[in-house]
């Protein structure tokens, strides 16, 4: 058993520093864009007003601006558990795992599904989109790199 095991793990790959630290600085580039959008987004009293306006709602001013919060940090979070949770995951697999095609595969569904998230907000009009949206672009091209590493490790 332990034996099988240890063939197991040395089909696996270990992740490059250089795409490591390519990878984190992605993440880290998209929370941190994401972070600055929604701090804009809350602070802006036009923007709360604009959606008040829109939705045509009425009632307290102090309650709606709550709830206006609690969507903007909804948002905030859906858009950053991918990167968030990849960073991580990637870290340990820099540091304690090793990285296979199924690595690759999951996180670039995953990430595909966070750049269509965020692509489909369709803020055109923010900076902070665009990086976003290069974030994203830089880890999944990092990512798909890797399968060609994968593929050169198993055939030694």
């Amino acid at each position: 058993m332990s034996e099988n095991f240890k063939t197991r793990t040395n089909n696996n790959t270990k992740l490059p520093t250089q795409r490591f630290y390519i990878l984190i600085i992605a993440c880290s580039v998209i929370i941190f864009s994401a972070s600055l959008d929604v701090m804009l987004r809350v602070k802006d009293a036009a923007l709360f007003n604009q959606w008040v306006d829109t939705n045509a709602l009425v009632g307290d001013e102090a309650q709606l601006f709550s709830h206006y919060i609690s969507i903007q940090l909804s948002v905030f979070f859906s858009k950053i558990i991918i990167p968030f949770i990849f960073g991580i995951y990637t870290y340990f697999a820099y540091t304690k795992l090793r990285i296979n095609q199924l690595y690759v595969f999951m996180w670039t569904v995953l990430n595909l599904g966070g750049l269509a998230y965020t692509a489909v907000e369709m803020n055109i009009s923010s900076v902070l989109y665009y990086v976003s949206i290069i974030g994203y672009v830089v880890m999944l091209i990092t990512i798909l790199s890797l399968v060609d590493l994968i593929r050169e490790n198993k055939s030694k």
